[in-house]
């Protein structure tokens, strides 16, 4: 048996591997080296606020807030009750956690968006309430016949300029 060397004139049929473990240490280490620049260079703002909504003049539109429920320690604990931002239904308060109060939303949506031209609904929520919670908002004013329901965010206002400063 001859374990090492080609005395014999045979053929040697191993491979060679040096050459390829340098290129691949050689393409590791540029990645590595590259990484943290490509990182950093592709971070994409997240929008804080979305672009005003140009709306027709004297239009009107069903705007919801969803609240949060806190407990002791501010921490979100469930959703609060719905309001309607309307200053005729201030004191109009739903709960979408309970069927009942979800068909009495449903109901009110049903009224209120029957009568206006673009059957849209507007939500402004807590921004600590998690999305599943605002996702049944908008599957109770699926219901209620809207055809849109759209989140309103407010604007960031650290990034306006204003004119006297």
């Amino acid at each position: 048996m001859d374990a090492g060397g080609g005395g014999k004139g045979g053929v040697k049929s191993d491979i060679n591997v040096t050459p390829l473990v340098d290129i691949v240490l050689v393409l590791l280490i540029i990645f590595i080296v590259i990484t943290p620049a490509v990182n950093s260079a592709v971070k994409l703002p997240l929008a804080k606020h979305s672009p005003k909504a140009e709306k027709n003049q004297g239009e009107k539109y069903l705007t919801l807030m969803l609240t949060s429920k806190r407990n002791d320690k501010y921490e979100v604990i469930g959703p609060g009750p719905v309001l309607i931002d309307d200053k005729d239904a201030k004191d109009e308060r739903f709960f979408i956690n309970e069927e009942a109060q979800q068909q009495k939303l449903s109901d009110y949506i049903n009224r209120n968006v029957s009568q206006l031209s673009q059957r849209v609904v507007f939500v402004k929520a807590d921004a600590d309430l998690p999305f599943k919670y605002i996702n049944e908002l908008f599957q109770v004013c699926r219901k209620g016949g809207a055809d849109e329901a759209s989140i309103v965010t407010s604007e960031d206002k650290g990034n306006q300029q204003e004119g006297g400063k």
